[in-house]
């Protein structure tokens, strides 16, 4: 899942590269064999009680600069580097929404217990798919702007993102955050759904229709895997209007234009973000649906890289009946 505002589709022209994931560095077949990490939530968890004494703004950057990031795992230095940004960008974050940050301490105090799902998730993923590839997994606390992303040997986890309980403080929250933020139960299918993107290639210069496809895709086999959606929510919306959806993204699924579609925010009248990926997602769906061979559907779903065709093949057109 690319879940942040910030990130945006560009680039004009075919898909011009395509890259293998699996065949980079870091990644192996057996899943008992990667780490699955959630260390740096507990060590910036630890941080409070120094934070609350700290008597300045520096202090406290110096204290999360020399805890936490100096500190941290691979997997954090991966998140700072495409998530986090600067102790000072971190920090007035944490200000920004400090009774949420503060009450991380209570609805992640047990995410840890969450490693033993998740490697289970991907012992079943390994059964879907024998030849599915695996790689390190650190869930990291970050500044509320992705809950997920991948480098090309880690899976990288916004733990933040998933602190939302029942207890949570939210009235600070913009209707994005409220829209996308969920509690710790989603983190496994958060986990896996990114792991769907260490299985596919990597896309340049993607059309609407590929990214979709992607990212619904990586949707659809991680639901199969954990019986669960990280995007249930948008699920519930498009429904309903699904025959809709179909002739206003088919009219742009050409283009690289993604506003309205993914990676955007909530808009005035209630329509989710990333409608985009209900629609790889139906999408992927109806190719698995139709397909005799199973484990070489969801093969196929994660490799695509003809987006045309593959719609094509699926035989998905919801507006086939309508009048």
């Amino acid at each position: 899942m690319r879940l942040g505002r910030s990130v945006r589709l560009s680039g004009r022209g075919l898909v011009v590269a395509v890259v293998w994931a699996s065949k980079l560095a870091g990644q192996q077949d057996d899943p008992n064999a990667v780490r699955i990490s959630t260390a740096d939530v507990g060590r910036f968890l630890s941080l409070y009680s120094k934070l609350e004494t700290a008597r300045s703004y520096r202090d406290s950057a110096v204290v999360l600069f020399n805890d936490y990031y100096l500190a941290g795992s691979p997997g954090l230095r991966g998140f700072i580097r495409q998530r986090i940004g600067s102790p000072f960008e971190l920090l007035d974050q944490m200000n920004a929404q400090h009774a949420y940050y503060n009450h991380l301490t209570v609805s992640l105090a047990r995410i840890s217990t969450h490693e033993d799902e998740i490697r289970a998730a991907f012992r079943r993923f390994k059964v879907l798919d024998p030849k599915a590839r695996f790689t390190d997994v650190y869930i990291v606390v970050g500044r509320m702007n992705s809950g997920g992303t991948t480098e090309p040997n880690q899976i990288l986890i916004g733990a933040e993102m998933y602190g939302r309980d029942s207890a949570a403080p939210v009235s600070r929250l913009d209707a994005w955050h409220k829209a996308v933020m969920r509690d710790d139960s989603k983190l496994a299918a958060i986990v896996v759904h990114e792991l769907m993107h260490i299985n596919q290639p990597e896309v340049r210069n993607a059309t609407l229709l590929q990214a979709s496809l992607l990212e619904g895709g990586a949707d659809f086999v991680a639901e199969l895997v954990t019986h669960d959606n990280i995007n249930s929510h948008v699920h519930a919306w498009a429904g309903p209007r699904e025959a809709d959806l179909w002739r206003e993204f088919r009219a742009r699924m050409g283009g690289h234009d993604a506003t309205g579609w993914l990676y955007g925010g909530e808009s005035a009248d209630g329509r989710p973000a990333d409608l985009g990926y209900y629609m790889g997602y139906r999408i992927a769906k109806s190719y698995y649906d139709r397909a005799s061979d199973k484990t070489r559907a969801i093969q196929e779903i994660l490799a695509v890289t003809d987006a045309e065709q593959f719609l094509r093949d699926s035989g998905y057109d919801p507006g086939r009946s309508a009048p």
